[in-house]
Protein backbone atom coordinates (compact mmCIF):
# COMPACT_ATOMS: atom_id res chain seq x y z
CA UNK A 1 0.00 0.00 0.00
CA UNK A 2 2.71 2.55 0.58
CA UNK A 3 4.75 2.02 -2.64
CA UNK A 4 0.93 3.11 -4.30
CA UNK A 5 0.87 6.15 -2.27
CA UNK A 6 4.62 6.45 -2.85
CA UNK A 7 4.27 6.42 -6.92
CA UNK A 8 1.04 8.24 -6.88
CA UNK A 9 3.13 11.38 -5.28
CA UNK A 10 5.37 10.61 -7.16
CA UNK A 11 3.25 10.96 -10.30
CA UNK A 12 1.64 13.94 -9.03
CA UNK A 13 4.91 15.90 -8.19
CA UNK A 14 6.26 14.78 -11.53
CA UNK A 15 2.73 15.92 -13.35
CA UNK A 16 2.83 19.52 -11.11
CA UNK A 17 6.49 20.28 -12.09
CA UNK A 18 6.56 20.13 -15.46
CA UNK A 19 3.74 22.70 -16.13
CA UNK A 20 5.85 26.04 -16.21
CA UNK A 21 4.15 29.42 -14.79
CA UNK A 22 5.86 30.58 -18.20
CA UNK A 23 3.31 28.83 -20.31
CA UNK A 24 0.53 31.62 -18.46
CA UNK A 25 2.13 34.93 -19.56
CA UNK A 26 2.32 36.88 -22.71
CA UNK A 27 6.03 37.53 -23.08
CA UNK A 28 6.93 41.42 -24.61
CA UNK A 29 9.69 42.43 -27.24
CA UNK A 30 10.71 45.38 -28.59
CA UNK A 31 9.11 46.04 -32.25
CA UNK A 32 10.39 49.39 -33.26
CA UNK A 33 12.06 52.68 -32.20
CA UNK A 34 11.52 56.06 -33.76
CA UNK A 35 11.81 60.08 -33.20
CA UNK A 36 8.10 61.71 -33.64
CA UNK A 37 6.61 64.48 -31.95
CA UNK A 38 5.18 64.70 -28.60
CA UNK A 39 1.71 63.88 -29.93
CA UNK A 40 3.13 60.57 -31.65
CA UNK A 41 2.83 61.66 -35.36
CA UNK A 42 5.65 61.17 -37.05
CA UNK A 43 8.40 63.67 -38.04
CA UNK A 44 8.35 63.48 -42.11
CA UNK A 45 11.19 63.20 -44.12
CA UNK A 46 13.24 66.64 -44.28
CA UNK A 47 11.01 67.98 -42.03
CA UNK A 48 12.38 71.32 -40.66
CA UNK A 49 13.04 70.73 -37.06
CA UNK A 50 11.66 73.61 -34.73
CA UNK A 51 13.42 74.26 -31.61
CA UNK A 52 10.53 75.00 -29.85
CA UNK A 53 8.56 72.00 -30.86
CA UNK A 54 8.37 68.90 -28.41
CA UNK A 55 9.80 65.78 -29.91
CA UNK A 56 9.79 62.14 -28.11
CA UNK A 57 10.70 58.31 -28.86
CA UNK A 58 8.03 56.05 -29.43
CA UNK A 59 8.77 52.66 -28.61
CA UNK A 60 6.54 49.92 -30.25
CA UNK A 61 6.34 46.11 -28.96
CA UNK A 62 4.53 42.35 -29.41
CA UNK A 63 3.41 40.32 -27.53
CA UNK A 64 3.65 36.52 -27.81
CA UNK A 65 2.03 33.83 -25.68
CA UNK A 66 -1.29 33.32 -24.04
CA UNK A 67 -2.42 34.67 -20.79
CA UNK A 68 -1.58 37.92 -18.60
CA UNK A 69 1.19 40.07 -19.75
CA UNK A 70 4.46 39.69 -17.60
CA UNK A 71 6.14 42.65 -16.96
CA UNK A 72 9.81 43.59 -19.29
CA UNK A 73 12.12 46.04 -19.31
CA UNK A 74 13.20 46.94 -22.63
CA UNK A 75 16.99 48.42 -22.79
CA UNK A 76 17.62 51.32 -24.75
CA UNK A 77 20.18 54.10 -25.78
CA UNK A 78 19.52 57.86 -26.54
CA UNK A 79 22.75 59.79 -28.22
CA UNK A 80 24.89 56.77 -26.27
CA UNK A 81 23.62 57.30 -23.02
CA UNK A 82 21.56 53.91 -21.29
CA UNK A 83 18.15 53.61 -20.47
CA UNK A 84 15.76 51.71 -19.33
CA UNK A 85 11.84 51.12 -19.76
CA UNK A 86 9.18 48.93 -18.32
CA UNK A 87 6.49 47.62 -20.57
CA UNK A 88 3.15 45.99 -18.74
CA UNK A 89 1.48 45.47 -21.45
CA UNK A 90 2.27 45.83 -25.90
CA UNK A 91 1.02 49.68 -25.92
CA UNK A 92 2.86 52.03 -27.77
CA UNK A 93 5.29 54.32 -25.26
CA UNK A 94 6.20 57.46 -25.82
CA UNK A 95 9.53 59.08 -24.13
CA UNK A 96 9.56 62.60 -24.03
CA UNK A 97 13.37 63.86 -25.79
CA UNK A 98 15.05 66.91 -26.07
CA UNK A 99 17.00 67.06 -29.01
CA UNK A 100 20.84 67.81 -29.62
CA UNK A 101 22.24 69.91 -32.24
CA UNK A 102 23.46 67.17 -35.05
CA UNK A 103 22.90 63.19 -35.11
CA UNK A 104 20.80 62.20 -32.74
CA UNK A 105 20.58 58.02 -32.44
CA UNK A 106 17.90 56.00 -30.37
CA UNK A 107 18.80 52.30 -30.26
CA UNK A 108 17.08 49.35 -28.64
CA UNK A 109 20.18 47.42 -26.75
CA UNK A 110 21.08 44.18 -28.27
CA UNK A 111 18.55 44.42 -31.73
CA UNK A 112 18.40 46.05 -34.94
CA UNK A 113 16.50 48.77 -33.50
CA UNK A 114 17.76 52.28 -34.24
CA UNK A 115 16.52 55.68 -35.11
CA UNK A 116 18.39 58.71 -36.23
CA UNK A 117 17.12 62.22 -36.77
CA UNK A 118 19.52 65.21 -37.60
CA UNK A 119 18.93 68.38 -36.42
CA UNK A 120 20.47 71.69 -37.31
CA UNK A 121 20.22 74.18 -34.72
CA UNK A 122 21.82 76.72 -36.84
CA UNK A 123 23.60 78.42 -33.95
CA UNK A 124 26.88 78.32 -35.64
CA UNK A 125 25.64 80.72 -38.75
CA UNK A 126 26.72 84.70 -38.31
CA UNK A 127 25.17 87.54 -40.65
CA UNK A 128 27.38 88.84 -42.71
CA UNK A 129 26.76 92.56 -43.75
Amino acid sequence: MKNITYSFLMALMTALSSCSKDDDFKTITPASINFVHEDASPIAQNECINPTTKYALLIKTNSNGKGAFKATTIEYTLNGTPRVITFSNDEPQLIGVQLNAGYNIAEIVKSDYRAILYYNSHENFELVP
